[in-house]
């Protein structure tokens, strides 16, 4: 019964599966077939709104083509746009619409200019000229004007729903810019009636049941079936205009469709940015007017259509919804966003239909998977007790009643299962018969082997006493220990050691006869070994006749027949001469130790003396180099004056006698007075900067403006500059006043300058550019001169780092080094600059002034 019952429990649980998994499986066929039946029909919803919007469209770009044909000429203009306007059956469609110049665009004279028309009550269109009225809002701030500018010509920029200020009708703006000569001058609109759209989707889904509203740019509603009977038209009008988020506020149920829509969105526009066509600060007028939250999705619409991408209706969202406000029942929400005007149209249709549907299915299939279920219970039961279950309990009834015939004739007689375990209680039987007499015959063996292990323990006796004269005879302690820590067998040398008798160790545990200290080791030892079964090796002292031995003990586990350790055996060498001569090596050893110690110590005081003295042997010949290269330098100075001198004057001699020669030709009338007086200027101005540097030199301290030393130097030097294609710049306070040698500087100048304009650039190089800069910090002058010339390689570099560290003359750079440090305290520092930077080399001379 209870395997019954078992078999009913499975049987109910398969029905109950079978049938949720039926259920299951229609219902998300059916669900699937309705998705695919809402994009169909979705699509055709779409491509027929995707019509009306096209030729919205083509209808405002006329426009636009109209405005940048008769820009100058309103008259045509006022004839053309409402012509265009009024098309037959597009009166409930189209409520207005027109070109909106830029200020001053078609008419210089004009800031608005507008040319609007717009539908009265009676459909008749009337032109609009309230927003050319200088005390209403500016049309070109408005949110369907601007985006427009950032739009390519022929394209349209569909604005978010809202009310018109002067028609107060509820509408969408179709605006496309107008672009004449790749220059924006306005925008042409065509206002759409909000009513149109909603009476679309109220009719989009006729004979079917469902509906299908629809969300601007911004997620605000264009349309919605009335969910309240008794709502008045201004409360409808409101709850169009408001986003989809504060609907979803109100009606829980579309929660989950918000939360989609926002991660579309929020994917929408990171996609719409990853490549931006324009950039955030391009657009801030823009997004300067209208709402915080809405700024990024109206960017990314911007730039989406720069990237016109999106080019046919696309299904972005299929989501079930609980329960419908509308429908008051389950629902699948499908969601299409439509190119151009990027709304959102949401196609809704009801769930009930199709659960029903897969109810009704797993009934009927669960009805009949019980009846089929109950006939094979009933089948099986029959069949059970025919085949196991009564053989079973003839089985036992026969071995109750001790007839082993009647469980040998089921054995013959079955071929199966219950045939061998009939077989094997009958062999079973004839197992116990045999095992009685074996018993007997086992009883007479026993006796025979009792008397055999009596003669064995006869000879086990005397293998004892043998064993005993030799362990007696050794030299070394041997003692073995049981696992209770008691000494069972002890030689003769372990006696003499321990001064004791066999009686009065036998038995005894060795803390009682051994020092404690030395007892211990033992102890913990012996654990060890019966811990881990292996052979222990250790040295330990032993007292032996009132001194101590050392001596090397070897501790052994013994194990009976079943690897188990009954006692632990112990051998100790005495080593204690071997002992003795081994402190005696060791103490040679480290007096050796210590002596090489001593060694290595006095060897490394040598080295660092060493290093010493030929560290202040490096400071002594840098010295040297300095004082002996110091005169050298003064000597190098005192001859460059002339040398100076005569790269200034020789360049002013020559045009010193081209003027001449042009003073000959302007007296025969072949040259231009006006020409001729140029150059006489232009010779003053180099004379008189040649006067400033030769006649100030003397070498006695006294103010100098550096900057106009350095101004009269570069300008003197300027014929070179010019040859090189060189540009020089030079940064400064307006007056840098120091004290000091008017001659010194001059050369320090001209050395630093000279060496720069020949070594520092490449014949071939272009754009060749110095920037020389003074700073006064406190007490010091920094001279900076930088250049973008061939600059340092570091194999270059590090020599002439070296050599200046050591005071050598090898140039212009080093000699400078020399004679800064010994006539201002001063020094030279060179930096290679990164190879993007837009100078390669850095010379910075800092003096002090003190």
């Amino acid at each position: 019964m209870k395997f019954m019952l078992i078999q009913l429990g499975m049987a109910a649980i398969i029905i109950l599966a079978s049938v949720w998994f039926l259920k299951s499986i229609e219902i998300n066929r059916l669900i699937d077939n309705q998705q695919t039946l809402n994009i169909n029909v979705g699509k055709a919803i779409t491509a027929t709104l995707q019509q009306k919007t096209n030729r919205i469209e083509n209808l405002a770009v006329s426009i636009s083509a109209l405005g940048e044909l008769y820009q100058h000429t309103p008259t045509l203009l006022d004839e053309s746009i409402p012509a265009l306007l009024d098309q037959l059956g597009q009166e409930e469609v189209i409520l207005g619409g027109g070109v909106w110049p830029e200020p001053k665009a078609f008419n210089k004279e004009k800031r608005k200019d507008s040319h609007f028309w717009a539908r009265n009550k009676g459909g008749e269109l009337l032109k609009i000229d309230d927003y050319n009225q200088d005390d209403n809002p500016d049309y070109y701030k408005e949110n369907w004007y601007i985006p427009a500018k950032y739009y390519p010509a022929d394209t349209t920029y569909w604005s978010k729903s809202y009310i018109d200020p002067f028609t107060q009708d509820p509408m969408i703006t179709a605006s496309v810019p107008i672009w004449s000569h790749h220059e924006f001058i306005g925008v042409a609109t065509v206002d759409i009636a909000l009513s149109s759209l909603d009476d679309f989707f109220r009719t989009a889904l006729s004979g079917q049941r469902g509906y299908v509203f629809a969300l601007d740019q911004q997620n605000r509603l264009l349309s919605f079936p009335t969910i309240d009977a008794d709502v008045t038209a201004e409360s409808e009008l409101k709850r169009l205009f408001q986003p989809f988020a504060s609907f979803t506020k109100q009606h829980q149920s579309f929660k989950p469709l918000q939360n989609q829509l926002d991660e579309i969105d929020a994917k929408f526009i990171i996609q719409a940015n990853t490549d931006k066509a324009y950039t955030t600060e391009q657009l801030k007028n823009v997004t300067a007017n209208i709402p915080v939250h809405e700024r990024a999705k109206l960017t990314a619409l911007i730039n989406q259509n720069a990237k016109n991408k999106l080019r046919s209706v696309q299904l972005i969202a299929s989501i079930e919804l609980d329960n419908d406000p509308q429908l008051q029942e389950p629902v699948i929400a499908t969601v299409f966003l439509m190119p151009g005007t990027y709304w959102k149209i949401v196609l809704v249709t009801p769930l009930t239909a199709i659960e029903s549907s897969a109810k009704s299915m797993a009934s009927s299939v669960g009805l009949y998977l019980v009846g089929i279920q109950i006939v094979a219970l009933m089948l099986l039961f029959i069949l059970q007790n025919r085949l196991f279950i009564n053989p079973i309990t003839r089985m036992v009834n026969a071995l109750n009643n001790s007839n082993p015939a009647l469980i040998e004739l089921e054995s013959n007689n079955r071929k199966d299962e219950i045939g061998m375990l009939a077989k094997a209680f009958s062999s079973r039987t004839h197992q116990l018969e045999i095992a009685l007499a074996s018993l007997d015959a086992t009883n007479l063996a026993l006796e025979k082997q009792l008397e055999v292990q009596q003669l064995a323990q006869a000879e086990l006796k005397e293998s004892k006493e043998h064993l005993n004269l030799i362990l007696n005879s050794a030299h070394n302690l041997i003692f073995i220990k049981n696992i209770a820590g008691e000494l069972t067998l002890v030689n003769d040398q372990f006696c003499r050691t321990v001064a004791l008798k066999r009686d009065d160790i036998i038995g005894v545990r060795d803390h009682l006869i051994l020092p404690r200290d030395v007892a211990k080791i033992n102890s913990d030892n012996d654990k060890v070994v019966i811990t881990q079964k292996q052979e222990l090796s250790y040295e330990q002292t032993f007292p032996s006749e009132g001194t101590l031995h050392t001596y090397l003990v070897t501790k052994f586990p013994i194990l009976n027949h079943q690897h188990e350790v009954t006692s632990v055996g112990t051998i100790a060498f005495d080593i204690s001469e071997t002992k003795n001569l081994e402190l005696k090596n060791k103490a040679k050893f480290e007096i050796l130790r210590q002596e090489k110690s001593n060694n290595i110590r006095f060897i490394e005081k040598l080295e660092q003396t060493n290093k010493r003295l030929q560290h202040e042997t490096a400071q002594v010949r840098i010295q040297s180099n300095k004082e002996v290269n110091y005169e050298k330098v003064k000597l190098d100075n005192q001859a460059l004056y002339p040398t100076l001198v005569a790269n200034l004057v020789r360049p002013i001699f020559r045009q010193q006698d081209e003027l001449a020669a042009n003073a000959y030709r302007l007296s025969n009338g072949t040259l231009n007075a006006a020409d001729f007086g140029v150059e006489l200027t232009e010779q003053t101005e180099r004379l008189r900067h040649l006067e400033y540097l030769l006649s100030a030199q003397d070498y006695g301290a006294k103010p100098i403006d550096l900057v106009q030393l350095l101004e009269h130097t570069v300008a003197l030097l300027k014929p070179k500059f010019v040859d090189s294609n060189i540009d020089i710049e030079i940064h400064s306070d307006d007056r840098l006043i120091v004290d000091g040698i008017h001659w010194h500087f001059l050369i320090l100048f001209y050395r630093l300058i000279n060496n720069t304009l020949t070594d520092a650039f490449e014949p071939y190089q272009t754009d060749k550019s110095i920037k020389l800069i003074l700073v006064k910090q406190k007490n010091e002058l920094v001279i900076t001169l930088y250049d973008n010339g061939k600059g340092f390689t570091p194999n270059q570099l590090d020599p002439l780092l070296q050599q200046m560290a050591e005071n050598e003359i090898h140039g212009t750079i080093t000699t400078l080094s020399v004679w800064l440090q010994s006539e201002f305290s001063g020094k030279v520092q060179i930096r290679s600059l990164q190879a993007e930077a837009q100078y390669k080399t850095q010379i910075s001379c800092s003096l002090s002034l003190i």
